[in-house]
């Protein structure tokens, strides 16, 4: 039975666009499996807030054996997990780090356990609660997985329905009326992130562009300006993932257009970065903020250090799975 719909908006850059195009495809085969279940309780789209924080779930399927919460990954290439966990995004032949989706499927199971266990006068039942995470493909994308290894939490979108189907077998550790309970008590708390919510340049660094159109970043930041002091504090799921140790802090724009889609690559002359948008090279040099001398530069994975050894001094210059400042 399906409790709760997404709401589409209008796609405001091609990486909502395909996101969105996954979460469709996802809520389709729901909706083909599990529309007529009594069963089985889909809910697409659930964002909860609690003490300051707040996680969002592409779905959430309630059924006899608990919850599982499903991550849905829009993919037209290939997705590679390598043998110690990292992630890479294949295009044609090069590739780009990014963050682990069943790490982050799973931060959003803890989150809702947490969320349920302030919610009621038992937490030892949410405790029982089984939960588990799926993350899907989408139909046109490859997953590699690591050689000889098995990957349990993730398979193609149109075998999600099927997954799910084989833990409402055998007899049932969730009772029905406690599960449509909890159903629409989540698609009842679901909180709808809202414009104010976006986040924008601090008001301070600019008077407001009055074109609608405008990039607000871009045409506040410098490019290499160190933006450490504006960054908004990292959240309780990014700071669980360790994530707010490698935070960028410094803005990386495109010399040509503006634009902060843009990848560090290596080349002739070292390290630059390419744009995603207009495909102009930014070369890269950058002194150090605190001593004045020259820096090396450093790659880890889907990170690129700045550094200077004289001040001891290790900071991330670029993300390539995540080119945006987070200002507060």
């Amino acid at each position: 039975m399906i409790l709760k719909e997404k709401v589409f908006l209008e796609a405001k850059d091609w990486k909502q666009a395909a996101g969105d195009a996954a979460e469709k495809e996802m809520a389709f085969y729901l909706r083909r499996y599990f529309a007529d279940d009594q069963e089985v309780y889909v809910l697409n789209d659930v964002r909860l807030e609690l003490d300051g924080d707040a996680a969002q779930m592409d779905h959430v399927l309630i059924h006899p054996a608990g919850l599982t919460i499903v991550e849905s990954k829009s993919v037209s290439g290939k997705l590679q997990m390598r043998a110690d966990g990292q992630w890479l995004r294949w295009f044609d032949d090069r590739s780009s780090g990014m963050a682990s989706p069943i790490i982050q499927a799973r931060m959003q199971s803890e989150f809702l356990r947490k969320y349920l266990r302030s919610r009621t006068a038992q937490p030892e039942v949410i405790d029982r609660l089984a939960m588990d995470v799926i993350v899907s493909i989408s139909s046109k994308g490859q997953f590699i997985p690591p050689k000889g290894v098995e990957v349990p939490e993730v398979c193609k979108a149109d075998q999600v329905g099927e997954r799910i189907r084989a833990k409402t077998q055998g007899e049932a550790a969730f009772p029905a009326s406690h599960r449509r309970i909890l159903g629409k008590y989540l698609a009842k708390m679901h909180k709808p992130r809202t414009e104010s919510m976006v986040v924008a340049p601090a008001a301070p660094m600019t008077a407001p562009s009055p074109a609608p159109t405008a990039k607000p970043e871009a045409s506040v930041l410098r490019h290499l300006a160190y933006i450490g002091p504006l960054l908004k504090p990292a959240g309780l799921l990014r700071s669980l993932a360790g994530g707010a140790a490698l935070r960028k802090v410094y803005a990386t724009l495109c010399k040509g257009c503006g634009s902060q889609r843009l990848e560090f690559r290596y080349g002739k002359f070292g390290y630059y970065l390419k744009c995603l948008d207009c495909g102009e090279n930014t070369a890269i040099r950058l002194d150090c903020r605190q001593c004045g001398k020259q820096t090396r530069l450093r790659k880890q994975e889907e990170c690129l250090f700045v550094e200077c050894k004289d001040c001891d001094l290790s900071e991330v210059l670029h993300r390539n799975d995540q080119p945006l400042p987070e200002l507060a």
